[in-house]
Formats: structure tokens, C-alpha cells, sequence
């Protein structure tokens, strides 16, 4: 595969691009790298209610951006600069009025009933109101990344990435020891970090408008509201999927089962990073083999082999567990490191689910995926608000693997019932049964790590079997394709 994407990127594409991709891919690396070096600091010198504090603003500022922005920083706006070419400047400054006029809607909402909001959110009115300011500046940012991304303007937007997270990083160390024992360090943390980005942000946001002067375009709105409107539900559902168990343990247990549950989460999380550069790697072979006879063969044959690698990896990242949390966490934590294999297999379930929503963007179809978004996040809350109270924040582990398979199974039918009828055949894109096979094997292999945890030996050498055949498979992959 690596041969064919090479071969692809270097024909089709500039030289410019190829560097442009690599170093966004690196200053997205570098921060996300940042932000998980920088835990052991965090779980060492504030409590696991702290800790849950911050989980719980990350994960309600990550579900209620999707709104406050309208979905104007996602997909859509790549469109809008390919259609208005030599309009660009003036675009974007329109756009970012109207999201400005969003943001000001959401703190006219909140003004209203302010101590209602912070009872529901569960969140101090001061990490409220640096919420809204962010809704306000924060598109600016995003705005100002995807128009360097496109233009392959990569130099001046990899060093205020890396910049803004270095010094983000670093201030909020700093303020979090300082305020250390005072119970607001969390509140110091978000201050200190977010401080950083919106200052960024604010000089972005002055930029843009100055550079624009064009505050108000019914025809921008119109074109970007009609592209990023649809998107609301979606995004909207994949944020209720990866952060209700969060905001939901909040509500029904306590901010130190936020911060036990947020943080062992984000550590089963990191495999994540390998499964977004598989994906990206393998959607340009998809799409040009789909079609052909022969490619679909090898289509099917390297789907399988990549899900197998990166099955590989959770159930490592599970059968390791132990050893990650004692690195990155204190004793508090390990009590809760039996989640970790329900979480680690939801995220796999993820990537099947990826898979079949490939093939429905290929066809066009991509509501069918809103659909499908929509059905798992409402069954995660279901499941969530009768398994937490009942049995505590570890059940949010498995209502989240529960939904994700479901989630995988609806893409995998719905996929695959689409491309027979808008092709006419009957010849699946990837070996259904093998994947379905896949599946379960992370599902059995993560359960049984669960009692492998009281004996290292054991589990050392079957996470060395794993490294081993994680290799092999790998091999295969460059050859067969």
C-alpha cells in the first residue's frame, strides 16, 4: 500500500503538498504527543475531582462547539474556498461574523438563567463564560488552519500549532502548581491553557476581519449554512458518542469518577493516532479500486490485514494497560484499570464503523452515516443513564462498547445494501465475515486481558505474540497490495 500511496501523492500532487500533509501530520502529532506527555505531571500534582473538572469542560465544550459553530469549521468550508477562488479573504470574514452572531446567541441563552446552566453542566459559571469566549474566538483559529491547509501554507501554521501547545503546556503546569491545594487548580489549568489559544485566536480573528472587511453575505451564509447545517446532526451525535459517559458519570456519580474515567479513557484513546493514519492511507486505494474487478480483491484482502494490525495494537495497548497507568497515573487510578479493555475494544469498533462510512461518502451518501451516528449516540445515553446508576462510572466503559458494535453493524448493513444497489451487483467491497471475525476476536481477546492483569508473565508474552504477528501482518500488507 505504502507504494501506491507514494506513487499517487508524488504524481498527482505538488511537491508543496507533500510537505504541506507532513507537517500538518506533525504538528498534530507533536500536540496530541504533548498533551498525553504531560498527564503524569497533571495525575501527580492535582486530585482525581480536578482532574474531572477539566475532563468534564473538554467534553462539553467538544459537544456544544458542534452547535455554537453551526458546523461551519468542518468539511464544508474546504468547499466554500474551491468555489469562491478569488473570493476567499471576503468569505472568510463573513463566516466568521456569523459565527461570531452564534456565539453571541449562546451567551445571551446562558445570561438568562446562568446558575441553571451551571447546575445542568455541572461546571463553575467562570468555566462557563471562558466556554463562551471561546465559541466567540476559537473559529477564527480553525478557520485560519483549514485556508493554510488548503493554500499548502504549512510553515507559519505548524509554528503557531506547535508554539501555541508548547506554551499552553507549559503555562498551565505552572498555574496549576502555584494554585496547587487551593481546590481551583483546575480552573488555573483551563485559564491558563485556553489564555494561550485565545490570544492566538483574537489576533486571528482581527486579521481575518480586517483582511475581509466583508462582515455580512447572505450569498456566503446561504452556500455555507446549506454545507455545514446537515453536518450539525452528525457531528453532533459522534461528540454525544465519545464524551456522554463523561458528562453523564458527572450527573450521576462525581467529578473524581470524571477524572479516573476521563483520564485511563484518553490513554485507551491513543491508538486512535494509529488508526487515523492507517485510514488516511488507505481511503485514496479504496476509492480508486473500488470499481475495478481486481482492485476490489485487493481491497478486501488489505482491509482485513489492516484492521487485523490495528486490532493488534488495542488488544497490546489492553494487555500493557497496567504498566501504561502506573507510568501516567498514581494508585487512585489503578483500582478503575479494568475499563480499559471495554474501551479500548469500543475504539476499535470505531474503525470498522470508518470503514463502512468510507464506502457511503464514496456514493455520496453520507446522511446514512448521521443516521447511523445518531442511533448509537441515543442508545450510548440510554445505556448510560440505566447502567451508571446501578452499577457506577465502569459501566460507562461497557454502554460505549455496546454502542459502538451496534453503531459498527448498522454501517456495515446499510453500506453494504447501498453499494449493491447503486452498482447492481453483488460483490461486497470487504470480506464481511472475516471482518465480523476481527470483531470479536478484540472483543474476547480484550475480555480475557481482564484476569491476565494479576499475572505479568503471562501477559508479557502475549503481548510479545502480538508485536510478533502485529510484524508479520504488517509485511503482508506492503506485499499483497
Amino acid at each position: 500500500m505504502a507504494k501506491h500511496i507514494k506513487k499517487h501523492f508524488w504524481n498527482k500532487r505538488p511537491s508543496e503538498g507533500m510537505k504541506s500533509a507532513v507537517a500538518y501530520t506533525f504538528a498534530s502529532l507533536f500536540s496530541k504527543g504533548l498533551a498525553f506527555v504531560t498527564v503524569p505531571i497533571f495525575t501527580r500534582i492535582m486530585s482525581t475531582s480536578e482532574m474531572g473538572t477539566v475532563n468534564l469542560y473538554n467534553s462539553w465544550q467538544s459537544i456544544l462547539t458542534v452547535v455554537a459553530t453551526l458546523s461551519l469549521t468542518y468539511g464544508g468550508y474546504m468547499v466554500a474556498l474551491k468555489e469562491y477562488e478569488h473570493e476567499r479573504d471576503r468569505y472568510e470574514s463573513s463566516v466568521l461574523t456569523l459565527t461570531t452572531f452564534t456565539s453571541i446567541v449562546f451567551f445571551a441563552v446562558y445570561s438568562v438563567a446562568p446558575n441553571f446552566w451551571s447546575r445542568i453542566l455541572g461546571l463553575d459559571k467562570s468555566l462557563l463564560l471562558l466556554m463562551l469566549v471561546g465559541f466567540l474566538l476559537l473559529p477564527a483559529t480553525e478557520f485560519w488552519l483549514a485556508r493554510q491547509r488548503y493554500e499548502y501554507k504549512y510553515k507559519a501554521a505548524t509554528l503557531v500549532t506547535i508554539g501555541s501547545a508548547i506554551v499552553a503546556s507549559a503555562l498551565s503546569t505552572v498555574a496549576v502548581l502555584y494554585m496547587r491545594g487551593s481546590g481551583k487548580a483546575a480552573e488555573g489549568r483551563l485559564f491558563a491553557n485556553y489564555a494561550v489559544l485565545y490570544a492566538v485566536a483574537l489576533v486571528l480573528w482581527v486579521y481575518i476581519m480586517v483582511r475581509g472587511r466583508k462582515f455580512i453575505s447572505m450569498r456566503y451564509w446561504k452556500f455555507s449554512l446549506a454545507l455545514s447545517v446537515p453536518l450539525i446532526a452528525n457531528q453532533f451525535a459522534t461528540q454525544i458518542l465519545n464524551n456522554s459517559g463523561r458528562v453523564m458519570i458527572g450527573w450521576f456519580v462525581d467529578n473524581s469518577a470524571v477524572g479516573i474515567y476521563g483520564t485511563l479513557s484518553s490513554v485507551s484513546t491513543i491508538s486512535a493516532i494509529v488508526w487515523s493514519a492507517i485510514n488516511s492511507s488507505f481511503v485514496p486505494f479504496l476509492y480508486r479500486n473500488i470499481n475495478d474487478s481486481e482492485g476490489k480483491k485487493r481491497v478486501r484482502s488489505l482491509a482485513s490485514i489492516l484492521l487485523l494490525i490495528y486490532a493488534a495494537v488495542c488488544v497490546l495497548m489492553t494487555f500493557l494497560a497496567p504498566e501504561v497507568v502506573k507510568i501516567i497515573a498514581t494508585d487512585e487510578y489503578m483500582a478503575a484499570i479494568y475499563i480499559m479493555p471495554p474501551i479500548s475494544a469500543a475504539i476499535f469498533q470505531n474503525a470498522i464503523s470508518n470503514m463502512y462510512a468510507n464506502v457511503l461518502l464514496y456514493h455520496k451518501k453520507s446522511s446514512y452515516i448521521m443516521i447511523a451516528s445518531i442511533c448509537g449516540a441515543v442508545l450510548n445515553i440510554v445505556l448510560n443513564a440505566v447502567l451508571i446508576p446501578l452499577f457506577g462510572y465502569q459501566a460507562a466503559a461497557y454502554s460505549m462498547l455496546t454502542a459502538f458494535v451496534f453503531l459498527s453493524y448498522v454501517q456495515m448493513r446499510v453500506s453494504k445494501k447501498l453499494h449493491f444497489t447503486i452498482t447492481g451487483t453483488k460483490e461486497t467491497v470487504y470480506d464481511d465475515k472475516a471482518i465480523i471475525g476481527i470483531q470479536w476476536l478484540v472483543i474476547v481477546l480484550s475480555a480475557i486481558a481482564i484476569p491476565l492483569y494479576h499475572f505479568t508473565i503471562i501477559r508479557y508474552i502475549a503481548a510479545f505474540v502480538l508485536m510478533i504477528v502485529s510484524f508479520f501482518l504488517y509485511k503482508k500488507s506492503k506485499i499483497s497490495v
